[in-house]
């Protein structure tokens, strides 16, 4: 949870039915909608991938941009193979724009999360704010970064003379951005001092 200052808070504060959250949440939506328009604009993409960052909230910012871009890509471009491959274009359409807002929502919603709670889990009507959940996810998108890098390993071959290759580039992408969003995560949690859980606060309805 952020202090006063914009900082994240020591301790744990579980809320159930806080309507107030989902409320705070959906007044980002205008503010957030403007970086997904205008990606980049903080910090270049040459220097997005520096490990040392004036801010780290702005990387943040810009990485989960990024995730949103290629999620929406990767539903553009496995929409056109379907109906290449001779999938019925309404339900493929359907399902592109399934993906596309799904990418938004985990995109914004992951923002909001790390950048405006200071560390935040969110589960249906139930939401966990801890500063220490900023190391979790950091870990936790490091390792599926790496696991997604890991498994192009096992790619065919072929795969770089045919249609496959588009999907392959796209992951190897994805991945990436995952490695960088989990490392701005784990300097936003240093930088609020390494905080651990030490109180618990529970707010309900």
């Amino acid at each position: 949870p952020r202090s006063s200052l914009g900082m994240p808070r020591p301790g744990c504060v579980f809320r159930c039915l806080d309507f107030k959250l989902l409320e705070e949440w959906s007044k980002t939506c205008d503010e957030y909608l403007g970086f997904v328009q205008r990606p980049l604009q903080r910090i270049p993409l040459r220097h997005l991938l520096d490990c040392t960052q004036a801010s780290w909230d702005d990387a943040y910012r810009e990485w989960s941009v990024l995730q949103f871009w290629v999620g929406l890509i990767t539903a553009v471009v496995l929409a056109v193979l379907s109906i290449l491959d001779g999938a019925k274009i309404g339900h493929t359409v359907v399902k592109a724009a399934v993906r596309i807002c799904v990418a938004y929502g985990l995109a914004h919603l992951s923002w909001f999360a790390v950048v405006r709670k200071g560390g935040c889990f969110c589960c249906v009507v139930a939401c966990c704010e801890a500063g220490v959940l900023l190391l979790i996810w950091g870990v936790l998108d490091i390792l599926w970064g790496a696991a997604g890098l890991l498994a192009l390993l096992k790619v065919s071959p072929k795969c770089l003379f045919d249609f496959c290759i588009i999907g392959v580039v796209l992951q190897a992408a994805y991945s990436v951005i995952l490695f960088y969003m989990g490392l701005c995560c784990i300097k936003l949690w240093l930088a609020a001092g390494s905080q651990t859980v030490a109180l618990l606060e529970v707010h309900g309805p």
